[in-house]
C-alpha cells in the first residue's frame, strides 16, 4: 500500500480536498492518505492540485485527473514490484 501526502496549503488553495476525499473513500485498499505540512512548492501551491508518493511529485489540472494520475502511478509501481519479486 502507498502513502500519498497532502500538503496543509494546497488543500485550502486548490481542488486537493476534492482528490484527497476520493482517494479516502473509493481507493483505501490501494493507498493511505496523510494531509501534512508545507512541502515549499509555493509558487505551484496556489495554481494546481499536488500530493507526494515516496519523493515523486504528482500534479493535474484538477482532482479528478489528480485521482487518476495517483492510481496509474500506484498501479505501475504495483507491477514493477510483482514482475521484480518474480524474479
Amino acid at each position: 500500500m502507498r502513502a500519498v501526502k497532502f500538503c496543509e496549503n494546497n488543500l485550502r488553495r486548490t481542488t486537493s480536498e476534492q482528490a484527497k476525499e476520493t482517494l479516502e473513500k473509493e481507493y483505501s485498499e490501494l493507498v493511505n492518505v496523510y494531509e501534512t505540512g508545507c512541502f515549499r512548492r509555493c509558487l505551484r501551491c496556489r495554481v494546481k492540485p499536488f500530493c507526494q508518493i515516496q519523493l515523486q511529485t504528482i500534479e493535474a489540472e484538477d482532482a479528478e485527473a489528480l485521482v487518476e494520475k495517483v492510481i496509474r502511478y500506484v498501479n505501475e509501481k504495483s507491477c514493477r514490484l510483482s514482475i521484480d519479486e518474480v524474479n
